[in-house]
């Protein structure tokens, strides 16, 4: 599994801090990401891939 946070930058939850998670073997497929609030434990929220490239929506975070 890969675990990486990122923080959103523009819309509804900007500023949120999500725990990115995807099984290690689709890494260089197209998928989806499942990102989990980190402050809401009960939210999850699927992004596109291509979404998560998108350096004006999201920022890694270490």
């Amino acid at each position: 599994m890969m675990n990486t946070r990122y923080k959103k930058l523009t819309g509804l939850h900007a500023g949120h801090v999500y725990a990115v998670t995807a099984p290690s073997n689709e890494m260089d497929s197209p998928m989806h990401w499942t990102l989990q609030c980190e402050t809401i434990p009960d939210q999850k929220l699927i992004v596109g891939e291509d979404e998560l490239a998108d350096k004006t929506r999201w920022e890694a975070v270490s």
